[in-house]
């Protein structure tokens, strides 16, 4: 029969800290099994972050000149579109980095 502390530490969900110390020893695990990542590798990763950020940006631009140009609003929805773009464009490659 399990005593009760055993089974209150089986309910109670694992802390941030022990997250991040369990994600820590898969990485290591994974390293020594695979070995050292390729420079094109990390190129990759540095590319696809880099249109993780800028494309959402470029689109929130292009739409904004659109309505600003349909709408002869100046630079309105531009600007606000545009910061829309960053900021979504900045979380998306926060989140991605944090997947990685």
């Amino acid at each position: 029969m399990m005593n009760t502390k055993a089974a209150e530490r089986e309910t109670i969900p694992p802390n941030g800290m022990a997250e991040a110390a369990r994600k820590e020893q898969e990485r290591r695990e994974l390293w020594r099994s695979e070995g050292e990542p390729s420079l094109a590798r990390f190129v990759g990763q540095i590319g696809v972050l880099g249109w993780v950020i800028v494309a959402p940006t470029l689109i929130g631009l292009f739409i904004g000149r659109w309505l600003d140009h349909m709408l002869h609003t100046g630079i309105f929805w531009s600007a606000a579109l545009l910061m829309l773009g960053v900021t979504l464009g900045f979380w998306s490659g926060w989140r991605w980095m944090h997947k990685q």
